[in-house]
C-alpha cells in the first residue's frame, strides 16, 4: 500500500482539514487520510499507483486547495 505526503499550506482551520480528509477517504482506494493543519501536510495511504495518486491530487484541487509533493517524497511507480 503506497503512502504519500503532500504539502497543503492553504488549510485555514480544523473544519477545512476534516472536510479534506472526508473527501479523500470517499475515494474507494484510499484507506486513510490525515490532514495536519499545523504542519500543512496531508498524508494519504491508498491502494494503487500513479493513476490513483492523480485522482487523490485531483480531489485536493477539487476541494479548492493547492498542493505540492512534500520534500524528499519519491515518485510513485504505476
Amino acid at each position: 500500500m503506497p503512502d504519500v505526503t503532500l504539502v497543503v499550506r492553504d488549510l485555514k482551520d480544523a473544519g477545512e482539514a476534516e472536510r479534506l480528509e472526508r473527501s479523500l477517504t470517499r475515494l474507494s482506494f484510499v484507506n486513510l487520510a490525515n490532514a495536519d493543519l499545523e504542519k500543512g501536510l496531508v498524508a494519504v495511504s491508498y491502494e494503487g499507483g500513479a493513476a490513483e495518486l492523480e485522482k487523490i491530487e485531483q480531489a485536493i484541487t477539487d476541494a479548492g486547495h493547492d498542493f505540492e509533493p512534500s520534500p524528499g517524497a519519491g515518485k510513485v511507480e504505476g
